[in-house]
């Protein structure tokens, strides 16, 4: 077991080191380095002086809420920290904080074991859960490809894990060894993905952006001529077209449109105007056109050409637009006809 714990221990001290030497200035890279120490809490549990187990109690009990943080901060385009989830994934590690103060009579605590004690402990599998279905629900938002099959390769490995060993402590089954042996493959695992990948492909810096194939040559050739066609097909259905207008609009949708395979279509998007995320860069091409409609048709209500341009909201169109303009579109209309 000893053996087991200081080759797990290696292999989180190591990626400890490299994220923070290169990463440290990035949010999602701290959550991950918060996360590395509550698992290191978890190894280091048993060897721990009996008078500073409840130190290590608590930092074990933050496992899930940081996997969460580190899924939303990786995956989701902006994340909503400020949330039900957000409340269960701190519940889930502060509760079981102030009840392990009653110490050993935490079960003959009542009302306040349920409320301290057993509901965090299903709070911190919804947590995980939910951290999982992040990587699922946002993982096609991601238009560099090999970016997006390494970081759920990563956090799904973190995931299945920190949800095995959440469930074998809470329940009691699984024993010391096999619960080291599971998390010793695990720091392997991820010790070697993060070695393995592009630099910075889970926290935000990317040296090379997927890109159709490089040409090198001076001559025009067939890749060239494909990419220009391409791009030419793009401009037309969403420049001339408006095709940005589409209710719903998925990638798949947009590749259809213009005749390309998906892969291809993602590429193109992120190498010609540098977009790493499909709605980003729908919501820009839409909040451009209403942008000019509400200077140029000062009474038509705003509604309108939120309906116009695409969002079946107004709510998500003040959204979209105030995330991109940094003022709503009622201010934006304002300041302009005024000046």
């Amino acid at each position: 077991m000893l053996l087991l714990t200081g080759f797990s221990l290696g292999c989180l001290a190591l990626i400890f080191v490299i994220v923070a030497r290169d990463f440290w200035q990035y949010p999602v890279a701290k959550a991950f380095l918060a996360m590395l120490l509550s698992g290191s809490a978890f190894l280091l549990s048993p060897q721990i002086d009996p008078r500073y187990e409840w130190l290590a109690g608590d930092i074990m009990t933050m496992l899930p809420a940081f996997f969460w943080l580190v899924c939303q901060l990786a995956f989701t385009r902006r994340p909503r920290l400020l949330s039900i989830w957000g409340a269960l994934a701190v519940y889930s590690f502060v509760a079981p904080a102030i009840t392990r103060s009653f110490g050993a009579n935490i079960e003959s605590a009542g009302a306040a074991y349920i409320v301290g004690w057993q509901i965090p402990q299903y709070c911190e599998y919804l947590v995980i859960l939910n951290g999982l279905w992040a990587i699922v629900a946002h993982w096609k938002d991601d238009l560099v490809e090999s970016r997006r099959k390494f970081r759920a390769a990563l956090l799904l490995t973190l995931g299945v894990t920190g949800l095995w060993v959440t469930i074998s402590l809470n329940t009691g089954n699984g024993t010391s060894s096999t619960l080291l042996a599971v998390v010793a493959l695990c720091s392997l695992t991820v010790g070697a993905l993060l070695l393995k990948g592009r630099e910075g492909v889970l926290f935000g810096v990317l040296q090379n952006n997927e890109v159709l194939p490089p040409v090198i040559v001076n001559s025009e050739t067939k890749q060239q001529c494909e990419l220009k066609q391409s791009v030419a097909k793009l401009d037309k259905v969403m420049d001339d077209e408006k095709f940005y207008r589409t209710e719903k609009l998925t990638l798949s949708m947009l590749a259809e449109e213009i005749g390309l395979p998906e892969y291809k279509t993602r590429a193109l998007i992120n190498q010609t105007f540098n977009y790493r995320n499909f709605n980003d860069y729908v919501n820009q091409l839409r909040i451009e056109e209403a942008s000019e409609r509400l200077i140029s048709e000062p009474d038509t209500p705003i509604q309108n050409i939120a309906l116009d341009v695409g969002y079946r909201t107004l709510s998500s169109f003040n959204r979209a637009f105030k995330e991109i303009s940094d003022q709503t579109p009622t201010a934006f209309r304002q300041s302009k006809t005024s000046s």
